[in-house]
């Protein structure tokens, strides 16, 4: 696990408790959100550095870091992609294990109950008669050296120059999904078996037979163009990215612990926390360089804790 430095521990963006005011700031600032998301699905509206469209204006909410993301988002768009290096930050200390965004996840992606992009496991910290538990969010962390990659054909998964790492649904089946089911170290690859969760009921719900975008491409879980026996993961909500809105996890999350953006930008959040807090990213004694950070500032009672317990 490699480990960042501390420069400021009072750092202007840290998070902490929201209060009330914060709070119907983040619910402002989300609804605002989701309205130019409508806007940029259903519409037709897509962001690019290329697309030369005026997106809808974002609200002025001094403070709030889903506004300034958002924001940072659209600015990360107007410059090609290979100059753009998405990251995620876990802010550990934030997280009350609430499963939210796990919720919103799978309802973005229509995951079935096979597996789960996202997970939010807890591990104990502390020692008696001072424990607690940790909670830590994880999904695929987009490594620049994929085993996931290195484990099937050449052209079945790629290294996008953005860093997202991209599976290619028609050929990544059968064997060699499980073969890069099993090589991820985070256990955040599942095969799609093709079952629903209201198989069995009186009627199955369309919310699970609709059709859904995913690495440019629309897919169902049932019927035509379906994902069943094939390998699925997190990609950082790559639909919603290029229409200029940030991924489901981090707009959903009422503790703010995850943060989203472009690491390229040494102005964005993400490149501020991580120039001012310490961090970890787990496995990274592997190599293979993922591009998810885990806070690793003190919790206040507890005296020691592992991030890799989750993991």
């Amino acid at each position: 696990m490699e480990q960042g430095t501390l420069t400021n521990r009072n750092h202007q963006g840290s998070v902490g408790p929201p209060s009330r005011r914060g709070f119907l700031g983040w619910a402002g600032a989300t609804a605002a959100l989701w309205a130019g998301w409508i806007l940029g699905i259903f519409g037709g509206r897509r962001l690019s550095a290329t697309a030369g469209e005026e997106a809808a204006a974002l609200p002025e909410v001094p403070g709030n870091h889903l506004v300034r993301m958002q924001k940072e988002l659209r600015q990360a768009l107007t410059r090609p992609i290979s100059r753009r290096r998405w990251v995620m930050v876990v802010d550990v200390r934030a997280c009350s294990g609430c499963q939210a965004c796990v919720v919103a996840c799978r309802a973005e992606n229509n995951v079935g109950p096979e597996g789960s992009y996202r997970r939010v496991p807890e591990g104990p910290a502390g020692r008696f008669p001072n424990l607690t538990n940790v909670f830590m969010p994880t999904h695929c962390v987009q490594c620049d050296d994929p085993p996931c990659m290195r484990a099937v054909p050449a052209g079945m998964i790629t290294k996008r120059p953005d860093g997202i790492v991209e599976f290619d649904y028609r050929r990544l089946r059968g064997s060699y999904a499980e073969a890069a089911r099993a090589a991820c170290p985070y256990r955040a690859v599942h095969v799609d078996q093709g079952r629903l969760f209201t198989h069995g009921t009186p009627a199955v719900q369309a919310y699970e037979t609709r059709p859904f975008e995913e690495y440019q491409g629309q897919w169902q879980r049932v019927g035509a163009n379906t994902l069943s026996g094939a390998a699925r993961k997190c990609h950082f909500c790559l639909h919603r990215i290029e229409a200029g809105i940030l991924p489901a996890c981090v707009t959903t999350c009422m503790g703010h612990a995850v943060y989203f953006g472009d690491a390229n930008d040494p102005t964005t959040l993400v490149s501020e926390m991580l120039a001012n807090y310490r961090w970890i990213r787990i496995h990274e004694e592997a190599g293979i360089e993922p591009r998810v950070y885990y806070v690793e500032e003190p919790i206040a009672g507890v005296r020691a804790r592992n991030c890799a317990t989750c993991h």
